[in-house]
């Protein structure tokens, strides 16, 4: 049996972002301890980097019910990719950063 994890790949003092190799696709994580326009703008220059580093898109889901994750995706650069139901039977989106 595989057992997946998330990896931490960008460790900061205001967030952590994670990928997660799932299905074929990297699945993003982050965790974030603080927020303003600066770290906004820092978060925003290391998803870039890592996306050309990976050199594939990074893909996230939010399950429709979780306005506040939504939100901050599209307000970071993410883009709604696809509408999926979840094992739960829940309605979610997968967010895509990169082309």
């Amino acid at each position: 049996m595989v057992v997946l994890s998330k990896v931490p790949v960008v460790v900061r003092e205001d967030y952590i972002m994670y990928l997660e190799l799932f299905d074929n696709l990297l699945w993003f994580h982050t965790d974030v301890k603080k927020w303003s326009p600066k770290v906004k703008l820092k978060f925003t220059e290391d998803l870039n980097l890592l996306h050309y580093l990976v050199g594939v898109p990074i893909v996230a889901l939010v399950d429709e019910d979780n306005t506040k994750l939504a939100k901050f995706g599209e307000k970071t650069g993410w883009f709604k990719e696809q509408e999926i139901m979840t094992k739960e039977n829940k309605k979610a989106y997968i967010y895509k950063w990169g082309k």
